[in-house]
């Protein structure tokens, strides 16, 4: 069972959408499209999907506190899906602390390749649970490169955590 719930960030006007199994997080949405949400989360995981604030609470409580600016560390578990290399660039993305930021080649070296450059930004492009595995920490060498929130939120939680 996949559990879901739209989650409002009153400090940026958002409303993003967050999901769960059993096993943990496993896709963060920076949209309010539910139907297509589930659409995703049936064919990403082929599981049952339902809605549930309660199911989700922890975790919604927990990214409320990180844009209030009272949390810079999570305490919940995270289900990745991906290729091998994949996951090693959301392990290696984890690592980077709050507050701090790596360049994509960087980033490609940690996870093992430092050729791969192209290939760990298309990695963090696919991150399946943004905020928590923070890969707006992750910058181009001469800008500060995409995030699947967009620029303007990607600037608005690298100057929350005085990154930039």
């Amino acid at each position: 069972m996949v559990y879901y719930y739209n989650l409002e960030i009153p400090e940026i006007k958002r409303t993003f959408l967050i999901a769960k199994n059993e096993k943990g997080v496993c896709n963060i949405e920076f949209s309010n499209d539910e139907k297509k949400f589930v659409k995703i989360l049936k064919t990403y995981l082929n599981d049952e999907v339902k809605k549930s604030k309660s199911k989700l609470a922890p975790e919604i409580k927990q990214i409320r506190q990180y844009y209030a600016g009272k949390r810079k560390d999570f305490d919940m578990k995270v289900f990745l899906k991906g290729t091998a290399f994949q996951t090693k660039v959301w392990v290696e993305i984890s690592k980077v602390k709050y507050g701090k930021t790596i360049s994509y080649s960087e980033l490609a070296k940690r996870a093992g390749n430092k050729n791969a450059t192209r290939a760990a930004g298309s990695a963090c492009g696919k991150n399946p649970v943004p905020i928590v595995i923070p890969c707006h920490r992750v910058l181009a060498k001469n800008s500060i490169g995409g995030f699947g929130g967009g620029i303007s939120l990607k600037r608005k939680m690298l100057k929350l955590e005085n990154a930039i």
